[in-house]
């Protein structure tokens, strides 16, 4: 007769093998940023669509910031050759910030489960808050990242030549 291994009931979770989470629930991550001309909305882009704005940070600059502040957060739990990677965001930029203001970004993660996690982000100048949303990220194999999913689409440009 063979014997049959059973697994550990911690292993798994409604019929899955469980993973550890690699971030944790509640982690805290807060980073202080001098604006730059470089944030602003009128050198995001050329054309009239970006010139014709009001001298103050574009909320791409905003929301680079606030992936900057996640990943931040993720590099204490992130394994040597792998990297997070954002695969989802929503943010509400609610309010100017002008060049030269001190933005406080301030990131907490809501949610960890394996290799995803959940992060609010809130942003507040010296006037209050001027954007709020939440991140997610996946912590993945750099290497296995590339192989599997960027290769493929770079071979594919390339045969177009």
């Amino acid at each position: 007769m063979k014997a049959t291994r059973i697994p550990s009931p911690r292993s798994f979770r409604f019929g899955k093998p469980r993973r550890l989470s690699l971030a944790e629930t509640g982690t805290t991550h807060t980073i202080s940023y001098l604006t730059k001309p470089s944030d602003c909305v009128q050198e995001s882009g050329p054309g009239r669509e970006w010139s014709d704005k009001p001298p103050v940070v574009a909320s791409a600059a905003i929301i680079r910031l606030c992936e900057q502040v996640c990943m931040q957060a993720l590099l204490a739990v992130t394994p040597h050759g792998h990297c997070s990677l954002g695969n989802g965001q929503q943010f509400e930029h609610s309010g100017p910030v002008v060049i030269g203001a001190e933005i406080r970004l301030t990131a907490r993660c809501v949610k960890a489960q394996g290799s995803y996690s959940r992060w609010q982000v809130t942003v507040l100048d010296a006037h209050g808050r001027v954007g709020t949303g939440w991140m997610a990220f996946v912590i993945v194999s750099k290497t296995t990242f590339e192989t599997r999913e960027v290769a493929p689409k770079y071979a594919a440009l390339a045969q177009r030549g």
